[in-house]
């Protein structure tokens, strides 16, 4: 399903792309408001690489690697916009990827949903920001976004071995904070 899924987008059908990609729109979202501290320019940003990965489709050659793929565009995005701040505001608006095929999905939680998440998250997320940047992001895209080992090794560029004791580091001061 998700070759054929590929090959329908890298073809230029929008529906496959969105299919292909949207599931990871979170993963996007979370990376670039985790990179730029500010929810309208993360917007911006998650809009500018799902831009990206569209026009970038065509050759795209590894199914099983959509998330690690879209979080290196988001990656790149983000420190581009870190970069360049008065570039920021530049990116294409959501009417923009609309002309482009892309449509999102609405994923946005039930306003009680968004509440009891937030409640019952508050105190962790507190915890989570007196650590080191590097561990927020490894703890992040772990257990916030789903990451695999493997998948964090590629996205990070760092050796599998390196990434787990990493982790376990970020876990272990965790639980001192906690």
């Amino acid at each position: 399903m998700s070759e054929l899924l590929l090959q329908k987008a890298q073809n230029g059908d929008a529906d496959a792309f969105i299919e292909l990609c949207a599931p990871y729109e979170g993963l996007v979202y979370r990376h670039c408001l985790q990179m730029l501290k500010n929810p309208a320019d993360a917007q911006d940003a998650a809009q500018e690489t799902m831009l990206r990965a569209y026009r970038a489709i065509r050759g795209y050659r590894s199914v099983g690697n959509v998330p690690t793929w879209l979080y290196r565009i988001a990656h790149n995005v983000c420190l581009d916009a870190l970069k360049s701040p008065k570039n920021r505001r530049h990116t294409l608006s959501l009417e923009a990827l609309r002309e482009e095929g892309y449509e999102p999905v609405d994923r946005q939680p039930t306003p009680e949903n968004r509440y009891i998440d937030e409640s019952e998250q508050a105190r962790l997320n507190a915890v989570i920001a007196r650590l080191p940047q590097e561990q927020q992001t490894l703890l992040s895209l772990r257990y916030g976004d789903g990451l695999s080992y493997e998948e964090l090794s590629k996205a990070l560029g760092l050796a599998l071995g390196t990434v787990k004791s990493k982790l376990n580091r970020a876990k272990e001061k965790l639980r001192a904070l906690l």
